[in-house]
């Protein structure tokens, strides 16, 4: 059986969506490096409709000279979690309808599933148990616009801290798995 980890990053004040709008100025080589080296140790990508839509969009056309990461991105299997998709148009990519959905995937993959971004589907997956490592990059900023993390959760969900460090720039690297 595998596990997911779920890879996050987000604000001070919660905010995961639309990182594009405030992680730049923080980005770093050591980041960068973690980031590959969760998408080299990883057996398949777990998405959600509005990751995987910015995705599409973005790393099938990516030159792997340019961009080390795009050939683990292309190559890695997909999975996108969505009751409003029937089928995908990126290579290896599979549509799962619901989280009972993933659990059969989860079962049958030898490794690590590893969700990036999809802070909606991180929160439900956290609420259903799924979620076997949550690793978060915390960054020293507070914005107003995006998606909540954790925002609406209807369960308590006990975390257990396993790592943390300081990144470049304030950046704290958080990793938890859940506890008893």
């Amino acid at each position: 059986m595998g596990t997911i980890n779920a890879n996050t990053m987000m604000t001070l004040n919660g905010v995961a969506g639309r990182p594009e709008n405030w992680q730049g100025d923080y980005m770093s080589p050591q980041m960068m490096g973690l980031i590959a080296g969760a998408l080299q140790t990883c057996s398949g990508l777990v998405l959600g409709r509005r990751t995987y839509d910015e995705f599409v969009r973005y790393w099938p056309e990516v030159d792997p000279t340019e961009n080390p990461m795009a050939p683990l991105m292309n190559g890695l299997p997909k999975y996108v979690v969505t009751t409003t998709m029937k089928s995908a148009e990126w290579n290896n990519t599979q549509v799962v309808s619901d989280t009972e959905a993933l659990a059969s995937v989860k079962a049958s993959t030898e490794g690590m599933l590893n969700i990036i971004g999809s802070p909606t589907l991180v929160r439900s997956l956290l609420e259903a148990g799924m979620v076997d490592e949550l690793s978060l990059m915390v960054f020293p900023t507070v914005v107003n616009d995006g998606i909540p993390l954790f925002a609406g959760a209807e369960t308590r969900t006990k975390l257990e801290l396993q790592h943390c460090s300081e990144l470049p720039q304030g950046v704290l690297h958080l990793t938890y798995v859940a506890a008893g």
